[in-house]
């Protein structure tokens, strides 16, 4: 393949690692579906959300601290940043850097921010959110490099660092299942619709013109789910705002509520106010008396 351009269009039609962990269902931002019409070109790709603008900022930072860590020689001989590898005509992955010396083995570097600590696990391990896992890994299996540095800016502006090895076991199932979604953008399959913001959003942008006076007859599930939907999403806004106001209520300044020891919830700032995270989950809410009965 030759020389494509991060970034272009060309790019934009390649299984690459930032959509890795969408097409698995694994990402915050993006879906399956929005990612399955974003690189056919049916709907335009979205500006920089908030963390990929963050990082755009910070990483030069957070490689620099890496560098220091490890003493990193920073001639080019030994240190590139941005590099490119692919994967046959249709895959490829560009890590924020990579480094070799005599006191570290040929590795990747990838530089992540955490505007909140929850999904990370404890410095020093793998233990990494799940959509930059196959990230890394996605990484890993296309470069053929085996280890990965993981420098992270904490949102307490801590640095801190996770290693991650090349799993032999996943790479070849990645590979399998992204050769899977890329050939069906030409096989006109798309993924399956989900309940997500981005899923809901591409739909909203697929087709923006609309043909005045024309009409499509739902079937009684399409037209049932929706009506019901709408009419059930009032009543549950309600309970969803009540539930929310009285845990602020009992949380007062506290940044966290806990529930038989597990974190429920946080408070964070909002403006000139703060919100509530609900971060708990209902297995969360399951006592030891209840797994005992």
């Amino acid at each position: 393949m030759g020389v494509v351009k991060p970034g272009s269009l060309e790019w934009n039609r390649l299984i690459t690692a930032s959509k890795v962990a969408a097409i698995l269902g694994l990402s915050p931002w993006e879906s399956q579906r929005s990612v399955w019409h974003t690189m056919r070109g049916d709907v335009q790709r979205d500006e920089a959300n908030e963390v990929q603008r963050r990082g755009h900022y910070l990483e030069p930072a957070i490689l620099a601290w890496w560098r220091d860590q490890h003493d990193a020689d920073t001639d080019p001989f030994h240190w590139r940043e941005r590099p490119t590898y692919t994967l046959g005509d249709w895959a490829a992955a560009t890590p924020d850097a990579q480094y070799e010396d005599r006191a570290v083995d040929r590795c990747l570097v990838e530089a992540k921010s955490a505007a909140y600590d929850d999904d990370w696990g404890d410095p020093g391990t793998d233990a990494i959110p799940d959509y930059y896992l196959v990230q890394v890994q996605w990484q890993l299996h296309v470069s053929g490099i085996r280890r990965c540095y993981v420098p992270v800016l904490t949102s307490r502006l801590r640095f801190v660092e996770y290693v991650v090895d090349y799993d032999e076991a996943t790479g070849p199932l990645l590979e399998a299942r992204m050769r899977e979604f890329y050939d069906s953008l030409s096989a006109d399959m798309p993924p399956p619709l989900d309940g997500s913001v981005a899923t809901f959003q591409t739909m909203r942008k697929l087709h923006p013109d609309i043909e005045r006076g024309e009409s499509v007859e739902l079937d009684q599930d399409a037209a049932g789910a929706l009506v019901y939907a709408v009419e059930n999403l009032k009543h549950w806004e309600g309970r969803d705002r009540l539930a929310r106001s009285t845990v602020l209520d009992l949380m007062g300044r506290a940044q966290y509520a806990t529930y038989d020891g597990a974190r429920i919830a946080r408070r964070q700032p909002r403006g000139d106010a703060v919100t509530i995270v609900v971060t708990g989950k209902p297995e969360d809410l399951v006592t030891i008396e209840e797994e005992s009965a």
